[in-house]
């Protein structure tokens, strides 16, 4: 099973689709550096899943691979909005190839979430829905989740699936209340732009003492992917320690290194970090100077002259 989420965040400077997950797979014990989000090659959209890994995981991963063989659904061709339909299309056809009866096959695919969410060029909107199967076949339907009272977003977004729903919502209204205050009135409406806290709400319930054994459908590092309005899609490296990084729940190896952005989840505050702007100058243009491009001069050889 799995916990994964997607929200629009929306501030002045950036209007952008998160999706997040934990990186745990259970069959045979767990799996805790496990991807279980996929970057599609269109870089306008992403999948994400939960169930028994067993069955939903070889779907998720053929279903990937199609879109991203198929140069109509690779290139953004097909709009978002008509890939939800190819992509059931898809779902059942591999269901079909599975040789069990259907209400063994219903019994098995029952817990089976598959999300998609991404940014609709034709409609200029993010759109977030999941996949789920009913009477037989895998449906699609846009789906939002309300956060716990008294809060709510100020344009509705915020997308929850998988395990341990009511102590997930009970962390993100304890991240909520840290950053934007308690209200005395029990009744009174506080309206929000969700920012970062669904991913700090995940990274606590992960990082809580004994949750090895409270939680123990999920685990691993969070991993994380960003989707944005021009139709591009950027993964983030999450630190969980000042040695430890993780990319789509892969530790990294000491010697590993990455170009992209680090969410550190380390300190009180959430901070970003960026690899790239960390490469020093060529000591040439520390100072301003402009540095020449070509061969060095030939020295001159004993004996020879030189102009």
């Amino acid at each position: 099973m799995t916990i994964s989420l997607a929200w629009v965040r929306r501030n002045r400077d950036a209007v952008e689709l998160v999706v997040a997950s934990d990186s745990r797979l259970r069959s045979r014990g767990a799996l805790n550096q496990a991807q279980k989000i996929i970057r599609l090659e269109r870089g306008d959209c992403a999948l994400s899943f939960c169930g028994d890994a067993q069955v939903a995981y070889p779907l998720f991963m053929q279903a990937g691979s199609t879109l991203n063989n198929f140069i109509k659904t690779r290139s953004r061709a097909t709009d978002l909005n008509v890939l939800s339909h190819i992509f059931s299309e898809l779902l059942n056809a591999l269901v079909g190839s599975w040789d069990l009866a259907a209400n063994e096959k219903a019994e098995e695919l029952n817990s089976t979430r598959i999300v998609l969410t991404g940014w609709s060029a034709r409609s200029q909107e993010f759109r977030l829905g999941l996949f789920e199967y009913e009477n037989g076949e895998f449906v699609f339907r846009r789906a939002r989740t309300k956060i716990p009272h008294p809060w709510y977003e100020n344009d509705r977004s915020f997308l929850f699936v998988g395990d341990y729903k009511r102590q997930y919502l009970d962390e993100l209204a304890a991240v909520l209340a840290e950053r934007h205050g308690v209200s005395e009135r029990r009744d009174e409406k506080r309206f929000v732009d969700l920012e970062y806290e669904p991913l700090i709400a995940l990274q606590r319930l992960l990082a809580r003492p004994g949750a090895e054994h409270e939680f123990s459908a999920i685990g691993g590092a969070p991993q994380m992917l960003k989707i944005y309005p021009f139709s591009q899609s950027l993964p983030f490296v999450v630190r969980t320690a000042p040695d430890a990084h993780y990319l789509f729940g892969r530790k990294l190896f000491e010697w590993e290194k990455t170009e992209y952005p680090v969410i550190d989840l380390t300190g009180e505050q959430l901070r970003f970090l960026y690899p790239m702007s960390e490469i020093p100058l060529p000591a040439d243009l520390q100072d301003g100077k402009e540095e020449e491009i070509g061969p060095e001069p030939l020295a001159a050889e004993p004996g020879v002259a030189t102009e």
